[in-house]
């Protein structure tokens, strides 16, 4: 299989695990602050631990993982996007739970793409 077409898959997943944890998940963290805060702490956490675990599957190394990374979050975005537009009843009833849930797919992106920035190592420059 083509290794841009697993790392779609592998967005499309992790797509689905979100929906699942921000469904199952969210309303235990969305009537406290500190509560949010710290499903935003965990979201951070599992980008850190997901993504070395997405290289070892794919044959890389997490300072590999810029491009796949940026293939990831494109397939799950285009999802999440589709989603709140469309069946934001998905994610949440209440408009301002729908408003955590893209909160917090936001910080999912952003800590994706930091964890992949932090790590990576351009190819042609000695280390």
């Amino acid at each position: 299989m083509d290794r841009k077409l697993t790392f779609i898959l592998i967005g499309g997943l992790f797509y689905g695990f979100g929906v699942a944890a921000i469904k199952l998940l969210g309303p235990i963290f969305w009537d406290s602050a500190a509560l949010r805060a710290v499903f935003l702490l965990v979201n951070v956490a599992i980008a850190a631990i997901t993504l070395p675990i997405f290289a070892r599957m794919t044959g890389r190394t997490k300072h590999d993982m810029l491009m796949p990374t940026t293939i990831m979050a494109l397939a799950a975005m285009v999802m999440d996007g589709l989603t709140l537009s469309f069946v934001p009843q998905l994610y949440a009833v209440q408009p301002q739970h729908q408003a955590y849930a893209g909160g917090l797919l936001l910080v999912a992106f952003w800590a994706f793409f930091f964890f992949a920035l932090l790590w990576h190592r351009p190819q042609n420059e000695e280390v």
